[in-house]
C-alpha cells in the first residue's frame, strides 16, 4: 500500500524538469515543521502531558477526563480543591494520570509552582487549555472597576497568565497546542448583559490571536472555543430558568460539558494541526439564529 506522501506525489501535477524534486522539498519541509509527536492508532496524546484548569467541574472536568482518556498524563488547577480531588481520583481509578494542583489561576505564584511541579515531575508540557473562569450580573450601571476586578483577574488574567508561564516550557518541549476558552458573550449581546463577563471573554478573544501571532514559528498553535450556555453549576443556579438564554439557541437546550470538550480535544490535538489564531462557535446556533433573550428572560 502506498504511502499518503507516496500518493501525494504521483498525483502532483509535474511542470517542468525538476517540479517533482522540488515539491518532495517543500513537503518535507513543512512536515518536519508539524507539531504532530503521536503515532498513528495511537491515543491523540499518547506520551503528552497536559493542564486543564477548571477542572474540578462540568466542561473542565470533562476535558480532563477525555484528554486523560486519549494518552496525556494530565495536570489539573482549580480552586475547589474538592472538586478536583474528586476528578483526579476518577480519572486515576479509570486506568487515566491525573494530577491535582488546587490553586487560583489570577495568582502568579501559583502558577510558576504549578509550571515547576509539572517539569519537575514530568520533563515536559504540550497542551494548555485555559478553562477556568467565573461569571457575575451586573451592568455598565451597576457594575464599577472595583467591583470588575475579580472576574478580569480570573477570566482575562488567569488566561493570559497560563499562556504567559506555560509558553515557555511547551517551545522547550518541542512545541504544543494552547486552548482557551471565550464565548459567545465576547461578541454577541443582549439587554441585561454580564457585562464583566463580556469584557473578559473579548479580551481573551484578542489575546488568542495575538498569541497565535507571536507563538506560531514556535511550534504552538493557539485556538479557543466559543460555547453558548452549557449545562454546569455555574449556569444553573443564576436564576434557575434559564428559558431566555436556551431560546436565544437555535436549538433550544443547554450544551452538555462533553459537547464543549470534543471540540477541545479536536483544537488540542493533531487533528487541528493546521488551525491557528481561530475559534470555533460550539452555541447551538446562537450567534446565527439571533434571538436576543430580555433582561427578564436572562
Amino acid at each position: 500500500m502506498k504511502s499518503k506522501r507516496s500518493e501525494f506525489f504521483d498525483n502532483a501535477i509535474v511542470s517542468g524538469p525538476g517540479q517533482k524534486e522540488f515539491e518532495e522539498k517543500i513537503y518535507a519541509e513543512a512536515q518536519a515543521k508539524r507539531w504532530p509527536r503521536v503515532a498513528e492508532g495511537e491515543g491523540k496524546f499518547e506520551g503528552q502531558v497536559a493542564i486543564v484548569t477548571g477542572a474540578a467541574g462540568g466542561q473542565g472536568e470533562m476535558e480532563a477526563k477525555m484528554i486523560a482518556q486519549q494518552g496525556a498524563k494530565v495536570y489539573m488547577a482549580d480552586i475547589e480543591e474538592e472538586g478536583l480531588k474528586r476528578v483526579e481520583a476518577a480519572i486515576n481509578a479509570d486506568g487515566g494520570e491525573a494530577v491535582a494542583f488546587p490553586m487560583d489561576v489570577a495568582d502568579e505564584d501559583a502558577w510558576r509552582a504549578f509550571v515547576k511541579k509539572v517539569l519537575d515531575e514530568s520533563g515536559r508540557l504540550d497542551v494548555l487549555v485555559n478553562n477556568a473562569g467565573m461569571c457575575q450580573n451586573g451592568t455598565v450601571l451597576t457594575e464599577t472597576r472595583e467591583s470588575l476586578n475579580r472576574i478580569m483577574d480570573v477570566d482575562c488574567w488567569g488566561v493570559f497568565n497560563g499562556m504567559h508561564y506555560c509558553a515557555p516550557a511547551i517551545i522547550e518541549s518541542g512545541g504544543g497546542t494552547i486552548v482557551n476558552t471565550c464565548s459567545y458573550q465576547g461578541t454577541h449581546f443582549g439587554p441585561g448583559s454580564f457585562i464583566g463577563y463580556a469584557m473578559a471573554k473579548a479580551a481573551v478573544m484578542g489575546m488568542t490571536r495575538a498569541a497565535a501571532t507571536d507563538l506560531g514559528a514556535y511550534g504552538i498553535r493557539v485556538n479557543a472555543v466559543n460555547p453558548g450556555l452549557v449545562l454546569s453549576g455555574m449556569t444553573l443556579p443564576r436564576g434557575q430558568n434559564r428559558k431566555g438564554l436556551v431560546e436565544a439557541s437555535s436549538m433550544k437546550r443547554y450544551a452538555l460539558p462533553e459537547e464543549i470538550a470534543s471540540v477541545v480535544v479536536f483544537l488540542a490535538s493533531d487533528d487541528s494541526s493546521f488551525i491557528n489564531g481561530e475559534f470555533i462557535a460550539a452555541d447551538g446556533g446562537a450567534t446565527t439564529y439571533l434571538h436576543l433573550a430580555t433582561a427578564d428572560e436572562r
